[in-house]
């Protein structure tokens, strides 16, 4: 990705400190850097530059940033290299491929970490997401979020079926929602039909329709694959269950993940919870906001 803009908030200061954001065009990565961005400037007036991972805007840039971020293996060494063009902090999202004492701050989540983190490592629950700090009421919603096939994770239609038709049967005061992935096999839609639920493909959705159907709902079903949909459904404070999906292997960082959640009483799977109301999550959970406030504790001159 070579675009690059800076962004400007309404009533911003033209000599606010600068967030350069280093994105290599991936939906996901650039939605976590742009979320730990998004809640900096939330809590001081920064400035937000999207730059790709090409070093020609990097090089032509008259402005001084004073932090820069990224997310994913292509972004780390225009991100380090944006980090001494500028002097200033690297912060990097996600389980870097080159050793992290090569940046100043690293977040990455608890699953991905095989060793004991080093100083410079701050461990999350889960990928960072734009779910906003502050959730409106919730409504009388129910929202499924089907995923499919993956390196760590099979895909059975029929037993899945089954397991929604339970749960919308003992649900009925509910006004439910699905929407599915890029990942979800055909044959699986073509059951949607006969199920009392609006579907919503992905491909036909709006760019805010997921954010809010997270919002409004009251309880979120996810599939055990959909790792950064289960921690967004967390963060919008909803009630979270789990979709069983065939493993590959029960020692995968993905499963090993939701097994931890499972243990904690974040979420649980329908053959414990099916009939009977979800639990709420044991605490507040916004990753987001909190590396935030990482980051301006670990480097104040920002601030």
């Amino acid at each position: 990705m070579s675009d690059s803009r800076t962004i400007e908030n309404a009533g911003s200061n033209p000599e606010a400190p600068l967030l350069w954001l280093v994105t290599d065009g991936k939906t996901g990565h650039e939605n976590q850097t742009r979320a730990l961005a998004e809640n900096l400037q939330a809590l001081a007036p920064f400035r937000i530059h999207e730059g790709g991972t090409s070093m020609g805007g990097l090089l032509q840039s008259k402005e001084r940033a004073s932090l820069v971020i990224g997310t994913g293996h292509r972004t780390h060494l225009a991100l380090l290299a944006a980090a001494r063009r500028f002097d200033c902090p690297s912060v990097v999202i996600m389980k870097p491929t080159i050793p992290t004492v090569f940046f100043d701050l690293c977040f990455i989540p608890e699953h991905d970490l095989g060793r004991p983190p080093g100083p410079n490592v701050v461990p999350t629950k889960g990928m960072l997401n734009r779910v906003p700090v502050e959730s409106p009421p919730k409504q009388e919603r129910g929202l499924i979020l089907v995923g499919g096939p993956s390196r760590h994770h099979g895909f059975e239609a029929e037993p899945l079926m089954a397991i929604i038709r339970k749960i919308l049967a003992d649900r009925t005061g509910l006004a439910w929602d699905l929407t599915d992935s890029r990942r979800t096999p055909e044959e699986f839609r073509e059951h949607l039909g006969k199920l009392d639920l609006q579907f919503h493909p992905s491909t036909e959705c709006p760019d805010d329709w997921l954010l809010d159907a997270l919002l409004a709902a009251r309880e979120i079903w996810v599939t055990e694959d959909s790792m950064s949909m289960i921690y967004e459904a967390l963060t919008a404070r909803a009630r979270v269950g789990l979709l069983p999906m065939p493993r590959k292997s029960n020692r995968s960082r993905v499963a090993r993940s939701v097994d931890r959640l499972v243990r904690e009483g974040w979420t649980c799977f329908p053959d414990a919870r099916a009939s009977s109301e979800l639990t709420a999550p044991p605490a507040v959970l916004h990753e987001a906001s909190r590396c935030a406030r990482e980051v301006l504790q670990r480097f104040p001159a920002l601030a």
